[in-house]
């Protein structure tokens, strides 16, 4: 199986350096490029059109939004995962509008970080699960909420606990295992969700729990 190739993005040496060699270290990973600005990102980027691209949010000459454009004038489908430390929700909820497809937490473990470059390399989104309990725990300033026409009182109950375990970061097998119902009915559960909250994919859901914060 060839290894899954990663371009990586940090504006400090020691995060750099010290997230290249933990990939490096292990054979399902290839770093092909690394980065500490926005516009050497982007370059190396068309270059060498990797697989994922993990980019910190420190960056400081562009943003995310700027990033993703410019990427897609290479490649129609980057797969892009932002590292942040971030609780702002505006930072968060325009991270997820630019279409990245993944979000961590910087303090995310080893395990994590592989399975979400692993998960976004297919096609996947993946999450950290440090984004619900920001939610859950109120840590997002939610004073800065977008508005959003859809409300929780069209989601029932089992719909709002997959809604939590997709924002969490599991698969639809790994949801029906752990609420011991079919891999089918969590995909039903799935798509009624996609269809109240008028959103296309995994990101809109996500992008939903965080711009409403009503996930306990």
């Amino acid at each position: 199986m060839a290894a899954i190739r990663v371009l990586v993005a940090d504006s400090t040496d020691i995060s750099l350096a010290g997230i290249c060699t933990l990939l490096n270290q292990r054979d399902s990973f290839q770093v092909v490029g690394k980065a500490k600005s926005g516009s050497r990102t982007c370059m190396l980027y068309a270059a060498h059109l990797p697989d994922v691209c993990l980019i910190s949010s420190n960056l400081r000459d562009l943003t995310i939004r700027e990033i993703m454009k410019k990427f897609r004038m290479a490649d129609p489908n980057p797969r892009v995962i932002v590292l942040s430390d971030s609780t702002n929700l505006t930072h968060i909820h325009n991270s997820l509008q630019a279409g990245i497809s993944g979000y961590l937490s910087k303090s995310v473990s080893e395990k994590e970080l592989c399975k979400a470059l692993a998960n976004v390399s297919k096609g996947e989104n993946f999450f950290s699960s440090t984004l619900s309990h920001l939610i859950s725990n109120r840590k997002i300033d939610l004073s800065k909420k977008v508005n959003n026409p859809a409300s929780d009182s069209i989601i029932t109950k089992r719909e709002k606990e997959i809604l939590t375990l997709i924002t969490d970061g599991y698969t639809s097998q790994e949801i029906a295992e752990l609420l011991f119902i079919s891999p089918r009915t969590v995909d039903k559960h799935r798509a009624n969700l996609l269809q109240k909250l008028n959103v296309k994919n995994t990101a809109g859901l996500v992008r939903y729990a965080v711009t409403m914060g009503h996930l306990s």
